[in-house]
């Protein structure tokens, strides 16, 4: 008997999104034939959605008819038009909400005109009707209330297996080394919103002790490079920032690794305050103490797990006094980042949330 067809689409996140490329398709791929449309795959990636909806929903479509499957699980919003189309032809629909955007959409530089807001109004109702939906927080089931069908709430926790890497100085059976270098790293979108601003200022406060402290900032850039330059700081940290753009997790994560700390000081808009930041749980996945927000969702995992420290994501003195403990007290970070380690694979890993994840689509499938 073949396997029932599973459809994951997105026209906007990246091919190798770890996601749905390393944790949704493989999970499901157990049980399912399970096919993945992606940009640059499939067809282009274009960054504006007017781009899209002319010219890759139409393919998208056609793909949809050729491939026929039983379930579609979608994780743009701009898909459920012809996900309720779908619906309507007998195939199952899955929407995937991975972050709330009726609090984002002031902060949006593009996609954001007031008629892209009405139909996401209304299409959103409509899924709340025909769809099931799969949420990446717990926080969004305050707003996705009246759902007629199942959902569950799959967190973003890393696949313990797929972080298998150690820090250089835990790979000898001696005792534990300190980091020779002093760079930090921060994993994600690279926004004034997630907290590039402050990050600079405060490597402008260690700089006079640390000369050749680092900033590595690996991800896509979503910024105003004029911004960035008005900062007071950035003449004298120019040569301290690194820049890496987007990279696939194989590259990124051990280059991660090597770093004292990662860093999560996205600010208190939109949804960051409810959404847990996947990178804070890389970070402790990879043995790395971590610096984030001192929101009360980041707090509770920081301090219970013992590793690391949560700040006024505002403060950069704040900011910079805990860097420096850090870079002056190696050994603490270390313990840090065993703590943390041990957290994740104790309380934080990807192999629960898929126990969800499969029993919705048993639901589903019945």
């Amino acid at each position: 008997m073949s396997k029932l067809r599973v459809l994951l689409i997105s026209p906007a996140h990246p091919p190798d999104d770890p996601r749905i490329t390393l944790k949704i398709a493989p999970s499901l791929a157990r049980h399912y034939d399970v096919m993945c449309l992606l940009p640059t795959v499939q067809f282009p990636h274009y960054r504006h959605l007017l781009a899209r909806l002319l010219l890759v929903h139409p393919v998208i479509l056609w793909h949809i008819i050729r491939l026929r499957p039983a379930v579609l699980h979608l994780f743009m919003p701009e898909l459920l038009p012809i996900g309720l189309v779908c619906r309507a032809f007998g195939v199952q629909v899955v929407y995937e909400v991975q972050e709330n955007l009726r609090l984002k959409f002031n902060r949006k530089t593009r996609n954001n005109h007031l008629v892209f807001q009405w139909f996401f109004g209304l299409f959103e109702r409509l899924a709340r009707r025909f769809c099931y939906h799969v949420f990446t927080e717990s926080s969004y089931l305050d707003t996705y209330t009246n759902l007629r069908l199942p959902s569950a709430v799959v967190q973003n926790f890393p696949d313990a297996p797929g972080l298998c890497l150690h820090r250089p100085e835990m790979q000898s059976d001696s005792a534990p080394k300190p980091l020779e270098n002093r760079a930090f790293a921060y994993l994600g979108l690279v926004s004034f919103d997630r907290g590039l601003g402050v990050m600079v200022r405060a490597i402008g406060l260690l700089k006079p002790r640390y000369p050749d402290v680092r900033l590595h900032l690996i991800g896509r850039c979503h910024f105003d490079r004029a911004e960035l330059e008005a900062l007071p700081e950035f003449p004298s940290v120019r040569e301290n920032l690194v820049f890496h753009a987007h990279l696939p997790h194989a590259e990124a994560l051990p280059m991660v690794a090597r770093c004292r700390a990662g860093l999560a000081l996205l600010q208190p808009v939109g949804d960051y305050p409810g959404s847990y930041p996947t990178k804070l749980f890389e970070y402790m996945a990879l043995g790395l103490p971590v610096v984030v927000s001192d929101f009360p969702l980041y707090r509770a995992v920081v301090e219970s797990a013992g590793c690391g420290y949560c700040v006024n994501p505002a403060d950069k003195h704040a900011i910079a006094d805990a860097l420096m403990v850090l870079l002056d007290y190696p050994e603490k970070a270390i313990r840090m980042g065993e703590a943390g380690k041990r957290a994740v694979a104790e309380r934080y890993t990807w192999a629960a949330e898929a126990e969800k994840l499969f029993s919705l689509y048993q639901k589903i499938v019945l």
